[in-house]
């Protein structure tokens, strides 16, 4: 198994392995270490130990020597022309107008390199802009894009709890963190409230996740049914912290906090009591709808309602039903014939003509014809009756013979 050492580059960088050679190092002590880039300046996270072949990755990289105080120096130095660099190359970004946001500026150890970090919604093709900044810094220019966490670990800043950022104080890797763990921690799924500096969902929600759930699994879930120190209820809420759930009872409807021991001491309690009423025999029956919530029992009473009997309260069963309502038959009228004829026995009977008298009244059996003659009924007319008829024609027979012996 090799023997390694721990060697981070910045104070929240991830952690790699070094060989360490014959060199005695400590932790925090600073190192001059060999890398692909060339030499860098960098500090012993942990001394040496050994480690499976497995856990190392690529080549292994020896560390060439202590860093003294010349080096520590001249680093410093360098680092006084990164806020300069930085705006040149604001400027020449603003003249190939460029959509890309410059964040820091970094020389290496040996001033061979230095890079550019910016953040951009999409590629860039900069390809021009390096051309122009190595005539210009006359070294070897490096444009690095980067996402908006790294950001805020490389300028730094305050969160929302107070503290330093945590990915620029001491996290060296960023946690997968997604909205499941902040309804798994009973959060307000509200953006402002569960975003850090950064704009991305805060790292802490992933520190005590794990522990969430295992909190969480030992009370009963929302909508289960439970037995209370005061009669069975609905679980509608919990307080995992606090182990505590929130009940809604049956027989009043309140929504009551009880301690997870509550809750299973009451449960222990009525098994007890099934269980010897089980010995004895005694079969359980089904409970009534009064020892039944309010609310189940009005569901239940709606659900059941007929409103058939209800009605049937409001027929009177004493009296018998009224009879069904006559056909209306239309009011005679007069034909054209039955007025002429009214107006020649009106003339016979020694009256003026030219005085208009009212029509004599007829008799019903003559009413019943008219009303047959003019009304248009479902079935035939009824024909009239004999005695009728003969009479109606010897009237008018008389009257016929009586105009041709007058000449009229």
């Amino acid at each position: 198994m090799p023997t390694v050492v721990g060697i981070r580059f910045k104070d929240s960088g991830k952690i790699y392995y070094f060989d360490p050679g014959d060199l005695e190092l400590h932790t925090g002590d600073p190192v001059i270490v060999e890398t692909v880039r060339g030499l860098e300046l960098a500090r012993v996270a942990f001394e040496r130990r050994e480690v499976s072949d497995d856990a190392i990755v690529g080549e292994l990289k020896p560390v060439v020597r202590r860093a003294e105080a010349d080096d520590l120096a001249r680093m410093a130095e360098l680092q006084q022309y990164h806020a300069e660099a930085l705006a040149r190359c604001a400027e020449k970004v603003q003249e190939h107008g460029l959509p890309m946001k410059l964040v820091k500026a970094e020389y290496s150890f040996d001033g061979s390199r230095l890079t550019f970090f910016f953040t951009a919604d999409q590629r860039v093709d900069f390809r021009q802009l390096v051309r122009d900044l190595a005539r210009m810094f006359k070294t070897r220019i490096e444009l690095r894009q980067i996402g908006p966490r790294d950001e805020a670990k490389m300028l730094g800043g305050i969160g929302p709890c107070g503290r330093i950022l945590c990915c620029a104080s001491f996290l060296p890797d960023y946690a997968r963190v997604s909205i499941k763990m902040a309804k798994d921690q009973d959060l307000p799924l509200n953006p402002s409230k569960i975003s850090g500096v950064c704009g991305r969902l805060l790292c802490c929600l992933a520190y005590e996740h794990e522990q969430y759930l295992e909190m969480r699994s030992l009370l009963p879930k929302r909508g289960t049914w439970v037995m209370t120190p005061d009669g069975p209820g609905e679980v509608v809420g919990q307080h995992v912290l606090k182990q505590q759930v929130l009940v809604q009872l049956a027989s009043s409807g309140m929504i009551e906090t009880y301690d997870l021991p509550q809750i299973t001491l009451a449960t222990e309690q009525v098994a007890a009591i099934a269980r010897a009423r089980a010995a004895e025999g005694i079969t359980p029956m089904r409970a009534n709808k009064s020892d039944r919530g309010e609310r189940r029992m009005l569901r239940d009473e709606i659900e059941a309602f007929e409103w058939s009997d209800d009605l049937s309260l409001l027929e009177d069963e004493d009296q018998p039903p009224p009879p069904p309502p006559m056909p209306m038959l239309p009011p005679p009228v007069e034909s054209n014939r039955d007025a002429e004829q009214s107006r020649s026995r009106s003339r016979h009977r020694g009256g003026n003509t030219n005085k208009s008298q009212p029509a004599p009244a007829t008799s019903p059996p003559k009413q019943q014809r008219k009303a047959s003659a003019t009304a248009k009924p479902a079935s035939p007319p009824k024909p009239a009756s004999p005695t009728a008829t003969n009479t109606t024609g010897g009237s008018s027979g008389k009257q016929r013979r009586r105009r041709k012996n007058t000449g009229k």
